[in-house]
Formats: C-alpha cells, sequence, structure tokens
C-alpha cells in the first residue's frame, strides 16, 4: 500500500481535537489514483465539522458526568462533616452558649466544639486548618477526634485517681486541672506533626475547659486570634496565644492560662474569616468594625451578639464571593 494522494482535515471547535485524513483518492472511471479536488475538500470539511461537533459534545458529557459525581461526594462530604459539629450546644443551668459556622466551600477547614467533660465542666473548641476544602476538612475531623479522646482520657484518670475533700476540691477548681488540658494539648500536637507533617498543614486552636459552678476557666490558644472576656463594664481582656499552632512542631512548648467569668462576662470567640471577610472591593471587615459591634451589644446575651455579627457581615460582604470559612462561639455567664 502506497500513499499517493492525501487529504487532512482538522478536527476542531476552539481547539483542534484531531484530523480526519482521506487517502488515495481514484478515478470513478479509469480507477487511476489522482489528487484530491475542491469538491471533495468541502465534503471532507463539512464531515469533520460534524465530527468535531460530535466529539466535544461526548467531551462534555463525560466531563458533566465526573464533576455531578464529584458534587455528590462533596455533599457526603458535607453531612458527614456536619455531623463532626454539636447538634445542639450545652446551656448550664445560669449560662448561654451560642455558635455560628458558615462553610466558603461544600467542606470546611474550621470548626467549633462544646461537650461535657467529667467532673460537671465543658469543653470548649474554636479551631481553623490553614487549607481550605476536603484535605481541610479531613485534617479538622482528626484533630476534633483527638482533642475529645485526650481530655476524656486525661480528665477521667484524674477523677477516678482521687477522692477530694471540700478544701482538695475547691483548691482543683481554682487549678482546673492544668496538667490534664496541657496534656491534651501536647499529645494532640505531637500526633498530627510527627504522623502527618510531611503535609505542612496545621491549625490554630483555642480550646479551653470551663467550670460552670465557679466560673473559673482554663485554656490554652495555639496561635489563633485571642478570644475576647468581655465584662459588663465595656472593658475586655484578651486571651492572648500561649503556644504556637497545632501541628507545626512535634515537640513544641506550649502553657495554660487561667481566666474567671464574673456575672454578667462573655467570651467571645472566632476565626479570621470574620475579620478577614471582603466585599466586592476587597475591602476586609476588620478589628475595628468587629469591636464595634462587641460595645454596641454589651450587656446583650451571646445569641443578640452572634447575630448583630452575622447581620454586619451579610451587609459588609453584600453578596461577594466569600473568601474563608466563618467561625464563631459566645459563651456568657447569667448574673448570679
Amino acid at each position: 500500500y502506497r500513499s499517493i494522494s492525501c487529504l487532512t482535515v482538522p478536527l476542531q471547535t476552539r481547539r483542534v481535537l484531531g484530523v480526519l485524513q482521506l487517502r488515495n483518492a481514484q478515478d470513478p472511471e479509469t480507477g487511476e489514483i489522482v489528487p484530491f479536488g475542491a469538491y471533495q475538500q468541502l465534503v471532507a470539511e463539512s464531515l469533520a465539522s460534524q465530527a468535531a461537533v460530535a466529539l466535544q459534545n461526548r467531551r462534555l458529557r463525560r466531563r458533566e458526568a465526573s464533576l455531578l459525581r464529584y458534587k455528590r461526594e462533596l455533599e457526603i462530604g458535607r453531612k458527614i462533616q456536619s455531623t463532626f459539629l454539636p447538634d445542639e450546644l450545652l446551656q448550664p443551668p445560669g449560662w448561654e452558649i451560642a455558635a455560628r459556622f458558615f462553610a466558603a466551600r461544600e467542606v470546611a477547614g474550621d470548626f467549633y466544639d462544646v461537650f461535657a467533660a467529667p467532673g460537671g465542666r465543658i469543653a470548649l473548641a474554636v479551631a481553623d486548618v490553614c487549607d481550605k476544602g476536603v484535605v481541610a476538612a479531613m485534617f479538622m475531623a482528626l484533630l476534633r477526634s483527638l482533642l475529645r479522646a485526650f481530655v476524656q482520657q486525661h480528665y477521667f484518670r484524674s477523677g477516678e485517681s482521687r477522692v477530694w475533700t471540700k478544701l482538695q476540691r475547691d483548691a482543683r477548681l481554682a487549678h482546673m486541672d492544668t496538667g490534664a488540658l496541657l496534656n491534651t494539648i501536647r499529645l494532640t500536637n505531637a500526633y498530627i506533626a510527627g504522623n502527618h507533617g510531611e503535609t505542612h498543614i496545621f491549625a490554630t486552636l483555642f480550646f479551653a475547659i470551663l467550670d460552670p459552678e465557679s466560673g473559673a476557666m482554663i485554656y490554652a490558644n495555639c496561635g489563633h486570634p485571642p478570644p475576647v472576656l468581655c465584662s459588663t463594664d465595656g472593658s475586655e481582656q484578651r486571651l492572648m496565644p500561649t503556644g504556637p499552632a497545632i501541628g507545626l512542631l512535634p515537640d513544641a512548648e506550649f502553657k495554660v492560662e487561667h481566666a474567671l467569668f464574673d456575672p454578667g462576662d462573655l467570651l467571645f470567640a472566632y476565626t479570621d474569616g470574620v475579620t478577614e471577610a471582603r466585599n466586592a472591593e476587597g475591602e476586609m471587615f476588620g478589628e475595628q468594625r468587629l469591636a464595634a459591634l462587641r460595645e454596641s451589644c454589651t450587656g446583650e446575651s451571646a445569641e443578640d451578639l452572634l447575630v448583630a455579627i452575622e447581620a454586619a457581615l451579610r451587609d459588609f460582604i453584600a453578596g461577594a464571593e466569600p473568601s474563608d470559612d466563618v467561625t464563631m462561639l459566645a459563651v456568657k455567664r447569667g448574673p448570679i
């Protein structure tokens, strides 16, 4: 077989998908191989155009099917992730706890948690994974599970190992088992940094143990935006970082600090998605707007504060694409 005459036409939509190639045109009378003529070229170009459209449509259908499958998987991931957030927030007598969570994508790296710890205490967590999307969501699930497991392990051990007298119990309330909380943070950090350090993903974390009876709270702030403890007189205490973000260094040093709720005090913890929310012009919401909202809500309930901030964020963004996940947690002690 020898190629004597050849006609090659591109299969082209917006880009070349391939070619339609014809070889060895024959004279219908003599059967002699002759060059392709203008008519054969027009016919070949028409066929190539139809073939290119058919191929492109098939590619688009395959891509659509792949995107729909990916969307279904993300929806399943979103539903699974939602189970990691508390269905209902604990409301100890004399206290109010409220929260908000808005994901910038189908799944998120932010999370908050409120759960019962042994001895009638309440564990509080707000965290922000440095990445976005599915990877951040998986990291979030791991971090949340480790915190719960280590807290319950250490506090159950401390609760079962000793019988407290009234004087010792008062001392325990003052110290609030700082060793158990510190070990929880250290072990969580060591596990993530030691086993997943190659991913270079880390998380900022505010984690606290609250005693509702006394109003005492111990906390570790691992590189997280400082939560604010607001008093009824308008003064504020910022709970500054006590160590680096979780997952950066296996042997990182952390400290545990104390805070005390007086009647009417409110704790506001949040992720940087609040202050770094951007409007259509690229302007950030900022700390000043957030501080003004806290000041205007002095004396209001925890839920009222979050409603006001949520409304202000919505008005500020005004339909712009979310740039980051938004998580807020407010804890208020009622009057005695």
